[in-house]
């Protein structure tokens, strides 16, 4: 059900002047290429946050709008999660408008790897999502909206689509989303096991 979306961020990532950048991103295809999705995703509840994907329109860039346009296709088919440590901790309208599909990484993502995480995360307007950190080695890349990063320093960096923002391990770090939905694309490398943890509230 999803080879489609993870043969077009493959080749999202292969299409960005950026991947020298990053060796994480060679770790990262040598996954997505062997991957292949399960017959059978098991169905999970619902997000609110869906509703904010009517709004998600294209880029302009072919090979972003490859993902975006696949990724709308089944999304609502997939299984959305949030992050089980932020749930007694963001408030209600934070949680309403946040949600994610781990579509390559440890249980229960859609296919099980242990040292690589792929998934795709949308957030509502005007949300701001508190200075977190985590073991892993991150890559974002903006697929739609105008989301800032922060860093623990105080200094934001804005950003468009086609952005990529890069996180190395234990770096904390926070986003301010813009007045339109955000969709971000993310791969975590290393130490995956464990989610994000906020650093504040």
């Amino acid at each position: 059900m999803i080879d489609e979306l993870l043969d077009r961020i493959a080749a999202f990532h292969r299409s960005r002047s950026t991947v020298p950048e990053f060796p994480m991103v060679g770790e990262v295809l040598d996954v997505l290429d062997a991957a292949r999705s399960p017959d059978e995703i098991p169905p999970a509840p619902p997000l609110t946050v869906t509703r904010h994907l009517a709004a998600v329109g294209p880029s302009g860039e072919a090979a972003l709008d490859a993902v975006i346009e696949e990724f709308l296709r089944i999304a609502h088919d997939l299984p959305w999660r949030q992050t089980a440590g932020y749930l007694d901790t963001l408030s209600d309208e934070y949680l309403a408008n946040y949600g994610y599909v781990q579509l390559v990484g440890p249980a229960p993502s859609i296919i099980e790897h242990p040292s690589v995480r792929v998934g795709i995360g949308v957030w509502g307007p005007h949300l701001k999502y508190p200075l977190h950190e985590h073991e892993a080695e991150e890559l974002y890349h903006v697929l739609a909206g105008t989301p800032a990063f922060g860093t623990e320093d105080g200094t934001w960096t804005d950003s468009i689509p086609g952005d990529a923002v890069h996180n190395p391990p234990w770096h904390r770090h926070a986003q301010r989303f813009g007045a339109e939905p955000t969709v971000l694309l993310y791969c975590w490398t290393g130490a995956v096991e464990a989610d994000a943890v906020l650093v504040e509230r």
